[in-house]
């Protein structure tokens, strides 16, 4: 059975372990804060001196696995990845690979170095509304130009890259990076093997998310706040719709209700989206030409009150338009809106981990390689 260290226990992790069956046994679990860390090595049954505070420890422990997932924050992607290669660990880590074209290139050489492959978890590659974008694609002809917008949605927008951990550059990387890396890669793979870009021109800003935009009679905290119509209340999301909760630990002895109080009434996320710390773009605009003429125009739009993807193809024989999970082509219309609310990304997750542990039972690359990736990290890095 391949034997796994997962580094970082927060949503994400947990979403991939479940996926796991019987193919693979979590050996090793690393995460700093020790209510989480003992949560899930009850959970899945790792002794104590298989659980680390921090991945240096595990490393240094000499612990042998066939793999490790890593599902971290964004800006230390990097440093962990590289130990884990150099010691010929299998590699699955979250999207962004790394924060900067110069590390992107030193992973690849150390995972080419080491013969230990490295996969991303670039969910789009395995998710069968995106898989049914291309296959149509390929209907279109010589495919011209590409006009793509992902709309994050205000619960999303609010919660991960105004008041959380996704907010301010220094802490993750650049909001474009973050959230589309996988947009850029998925909108590359219809334009033709080896797709590179000749071109990158960038436009981004903070639109909404400041001071000067908060409504006159607003207030620090949402919780005291007598606008009670806002799109981005915490109150509304976290204690009336209880969502966006998942990653508010309830400790012994207290209820989610009592934490969620905790939440809006001391910690980040119950602030004003107008008086927060946040620096990212909620606006961004890229402009790509590919080497095969073939342009691409990538909008990330975080102030919208619509959540989503939309995607215009134009070709030589006709054009595709995905909006929401319907899907026109020609005669062509399809509805995969169901699978918006499928859980486990409508099964993409399962299909990455278990690609994951292929890659380990046979030492040949996944489908979402570090390799294939590249390219739509340069894009990114280069929109910044």
């Amino acid at each position: 059975m391949i034997s796994l260290s997962v580094i970082g226990l927060g949503n994400r992790a947990g979403k991939y372990l479940s996926c796991l069956g019987g193919k693979a046994r979590v050996e090793c679990l690393v995460e700093p804060d020790a209510f989480r860390l003992n949560r899930a090595a009850e959970l899945y049954g790792v002794p104590q001196s298989h659980c680390f505070r921090s991945a240096y420890d595990f490393f240094a422990s000499g612990i042998k696995v066939d793999g490790v997932i890593i599902a971290v924050p964004d800006q230390i992607h990097y440093p962990i990845a590289i130990e884990a290669v150099k010691r010929s660990f299998h590699v699955l880590v979250e999207k962004p690979a790394v924060t900067t074209q110069a590390d992107y290139e030193s992973l690849l050489e150390a995972s080419a170095q080491a013969g230990a492959p490295v996969g991303v978890c670039l969910v789009m590659r395995y998710h069968p509304y995106y898989n049914r974008i291309k296959e149509l694609a390929g209907t279109l002809g010589q495919i011209r130009e590409i006009s793509h917008t992902e709309h994050i949605g205000p619960d999303r927008m609010g919660h991960t890259f105004v008041r959380g951990g996704w907010s301010r550059k220094e802490n993750t990387g650049p909001i474009f990076l973050s959230k589309c890396s996988h947009d850029v890669d998925f909108i590359l793979s219809l334009c033709g093997p080896g797709a590179k870009a000749t071109k990158v021109q960038s436009e981004g800003s903070i639109e909404l998310f400041k001071r000067s935009q908060a409504p006159a009679e607003s207030t620090d905290r949402c919780i005291h706040c007598p606008v009670k119509d806002c799109r981005y209340n915490a109150v509304n999301l976290y204690r009336e719709r209880k969502e966006w909760i998942a990653g508010f630990d309830v400790p012994p002895g207290k209820t989610l209700d009592q934490i969620i109080e905790e939440v809006l009434t001391e910690s980040q996320f119950g602030l004003c989206v107008y008086r927060c710390q946040n620096d990212v773009y909620d606006t961004q605009k890229v402009n790509v030409e590919l080497e095969n003429g073939i342009r691409l125009s990538l909008s990330l739009e975080g102030t919208s009150a619509k959540e989503g993807r939309e995607t215009i193809i134009r070709g030589t024989k006709g054009v595709l338009k995905a909006d929401g999970g319907i899907i026109t082509c020609g005669a062509i219309r399809e509805d995969y809106s169901q699978l918006e609310s499928a859980p486990l990304h409508a099964g993409a997750d399962k299909a990455l981990v278990e690609d994951f542990l292929r890659s380990i039972e046979t030492g040949t690359p996944m489908k979402a390689s570090l390799q294939d990736a590249a390219e739509a990290h340069r894009i990114c890095f280069l929109a910044e």
